[in-house]
């Protein structure tokens, strides 16, 4: 009787599990970094994305729309899009367009200028005329780059990943 031995011994099963140790081991880390900044690229694109949406309906009204932080003080609380309806110049909840919050709790959303509010005229201009360039920085612990995202007074939105000029 031939009786052949099938599977795999203790030594083999060892060795692969100790090199799916090491790959894991180098892919791990880089993987952290991927995500981490995908994360922060998605943020850039919501960002950006609202602020078009509001120049988009500024130019629509024919008035001016304005973006504020949602607290009113700090851009890590998000984006608000208003049109003041009533000509106030305050926020009112009825007035409120679209709201951007989806920010990662590490990533920090920030102006270069001391503004908590800008918005874009009918003609898709920039206000204040004195924010000649408006600029957000999104950061995050996690990834080794900022993005910055940069409106001109034109109201053209892009985003770089350099502080703006």
């Amino acid at each position: 009787m031939n009786r052949t031995a099938r599977g795999f011994t203790l030594i083999e099963l060892l060795v692969v599990v100790i090199l799916i140790g090491i790959v894991a081991a180098y892919a791990v880390p880089s993987f952290t970094q991927v995500v981490a900044s995908n994360r922060v690229t998605s943020t850039v694109n919501g960002v950006v994305g609202t602020l078009n949406y509001a120049r988009s309906e500024a130019v629509k009204a024919g008035r001016t729309v304005n973006v504020r932080a949602v607290d009113g003080a700090s851009w890590d609380s998000g984006l608000l899009v208003w049109l003041d309806g009533n000509a106030n110049g305050t926020f009112d909840t009825a007035e409120e367009l679209r709201r951007y919050e989806d920010f990662d709790g590490n990533m920090t959303l920030a102006s270069a200028a001391a503004l908590t509010e800008i918005g874009f005229r009918g003609n898709g201009y920039l206000t204040p005329a004195t924010a000649a360039e408006f600029e957000l920085s999104v950061t995050s612990p996690d990834t080794p780059f900022d993005r910055f995202i940069c409106v001109g007074f034109s109201g053209r939105v892009r985003t770089a990943e350099a502080a703006c000029p």
